[in-house]
């Protein structure tokens, strides 16, 4: 992947977490249901919260690595929170949430190395 294509992922990766984010935000009951996550609205809305604080920098941010790196990390406190809720509550939904954030911080890595091979700078090529 070249510097112009991480580019483009981390603002695909934010184009998908703006309406993720909104949603828990302003719905986590109904993404607790739909999801079957448990009734956790507090713990949802925070997630929903630091997902849109991370939009900006995912579509627009001069340098994207950072906001990417973040993105990760927040997909692995999600992750491990899932996971909490999984063996707290014997759902199945938690685990499908954790193993599907497993999946996209995978993909997210690899977008976090071609930015750092690029030097994640606009118009940088490797």
């Amino acid at each position: 992947m070249d510097s112009e294509s991480a580019r483009r992922s981390a603002a695909v990766v934010g184009m998908a977490t703006l309406p993720i984010g909104a949603a828990i935000l302003l719905k986590p009951e109904w993404v607790g249901r739909t999801l079957k996550l448990g009734d956790h609205p507090v713990a949802l809305r925070v997630i929903g919260a630091a997902d849109l604080a991370l939009v900006p920098g995912l579509l627009n941010g001069r340098r994207r690595l950072p906001w990417m790196a973040a993105r990760a990390g927040l997909n692995v406190a999600i992750a491990a929170y899932c996971a909490h809720l999984a063996r707290s509550e014997g759902t199945i939904g938690p685990k499908v949430a954790a193993s599907a954030l497993v999946f996209a911080t995978a993909a997210d890595a690899r977008t976090i190395l071609a930015l750092r091979r690029g030097e994640d700078r606009p118009g940088a090529t490797s």
